[in-house]
């Protein structure tokens, strides 16, 4: 149901806000083009609301890499975070929002979202991330304080419960933002400069590292290119083929659609998680723009996407390895594979559009069942 659909069962006397169109949302997320999180922005402003962004970035500098720099963050974090808090509550005195979302919210403080609850808005985070106790101490003193949390990990929702004791949470899966994820038509220069046999964009990691390896050494005459933070931590023998630099929004989608296979590679586990990655946004991202995808194989996985015929998987390093070779040898079946997961993308509705009606209708029913509840 649509938000402008909720505004069709508003009329009785004493209707929730949030079943009326257009909503006031206060919302946390980065404003990158590309950003999982702004892509919910956008998505819900294309649904016709209001929302106001009040990042955390402005406020707690995630650039400063240098050792004095973070040094410096470290000391300061209290007194910057204790800012932010002032600036969302500041806002939400301004804006009287229905909803608070929250994508991740690293430096979202619980006076913040204690605030935002008094006064009337639903609360709800977005957690993109394989563990809940492995970015920082708010994060855990803030969580069971939501409304609801959403979260793309299936099995995220047992370890909120085991960690953090919280029950209001369901599995969310990642999507792909149609405003960036598309067949996007390259020049001349750009396929030049892009081209790859083989790419992989995200953060290193020794698993991944393991993977990439793995191409280089058996088939060293594939073009493989590594994209992303962290690759100068790879081996010597990989850094010819690390490209040292992030690529986002546009220009990622770019770097897909000029590589002829697109590796979808699961994070590990970590700290405070029982499971690694299982799928991630990279999963639905890479068939969002029409390119071929070899992912990792998981039973997760084989819910959205049919091996073989929309994607194609392997299970180790020795089937990563011939799975490249023979999809670099058979382009028009790679070729084939690539449109049918561009086509499973669209019809099964992976877009964030779908997502965003989703957290809509939760919201929708948290505000009614809110409304409910025994006036002090």
């Amino acid at each position: 149901m649509s938000s402008l659909e909720f505004a069709t069962n508003a009329s009785e006397e004493g209707a929730s806000p949030l079943c009326r169109a257009p909503l006031r949302i206060l919302a946390v997320a980065d404003l990158w083009q590309g950003s999982d999180g702004y892509a919910y922005i956008r998505a819900f402003r294309r649904m016709g609301h209001s929302v106001r962004v009040v990042p955390s970035e402005h406020f707690v500098p995630g650039d400063w890499d240098s050792l004095p720099l973070r040094a410096l963050r470290r000391g300061l974090s209290r007194f910057m975070v204790g800012e932010y808090t002032k600036a969302l509550v500041k806002a939400a005195q301004e804006m009287q929002p229905h909803l608070f979302f929250v994508f991740k919210g690293r430096y979202v403080a619980p006076q913040a979202v204690r605030a935002l609850r008094e006064m009337g808005a639903v609360t709800i985070n977005f957690y993109p991330d394989v563990s809940f106790m492995a970015h920082g101490s708010y994060l855990p003193e803030a969580l069971p304080l939501y409304d609801w949390i959403f979260q793309t990990k299936t099995f995220g929702i047992e370890d909120l419960r085991r960690t953090l004791g919280v029950t209001q949470s369901s599995f969310l899966p990642p999507s792909f933002d149609p405003e960036v994820h598309f067949p996007v038509p390259l020049t001349t220069e750009e396929r030049e400069l892009l081209a790859a046999d083989v790419c992989f964009i995200g953060t290193h990691s020794p698993k991944k590292e393991r993977l990439a390896t793995a191409i280089a050494r058996q088939i060293p005459q594939a073009r493989l290119r590594l994209w992303g933070s962290r690759w100068e931590n790879a081996a010597p023998f990989l850094q010819s083929r690390v490209e040292g630099r992030h690529i986002l929004g546009l220009e990622y989608a770019k770097a897909i659609a000029a590589s002829k296979i697109n590796l979808g590679l699961l994070s590990e586990v970590r700290y405070g998680a029982s499971s690694g990655d299982l799928i991630t946004a990279r999963t639905f991202q890479i068939p969002g723009t029409g390119a071929f995808m070899l992912h990792e194989r998981t039973d997760e996985l084989a819910r959205y996407f049919t091996e073989g015929v929309e994607c194609a998987c392997f299970g180790d390093e020795t089937e990563l390895a011939e799975k490249v070779a023979y999809y670099l040898a058979h382009d028009e079946e790679r070729h084939r594979i690539a449109a049918a997961g561009r086509q499973r993308a669209l019809a099964s509705g992976y877009a964030v559009d779908n997502q965003a009606e989703q957290i809509f209708a939760k919201a929708a029913a948290l505000s009614e069942a809110l409304r409910r509840l025994p006036q002090p």
